[in-house]
């Protein structure tokens, strides 16, 4: 368990946590607003 207080795994996380989140967003956003995407493309 001690990679879990290593400084790279630390940001390794972050950045896997922020990749998940935007993915979950423009998911949602694809999947509740399919007008506002045709709008845009």
């Amino acid at each position: 368990m001690s990679f879990l207080f290593d400084k790279r795994a630390k940001k390794i996380a972050k950045v896997v946590w922020s990749v998940v989140a935007i993915v979950v967003i423009v998911g949602m956003v694809i999947f509740f607003a399919p007008g506002l995407v045709n709008v845009l493309a």
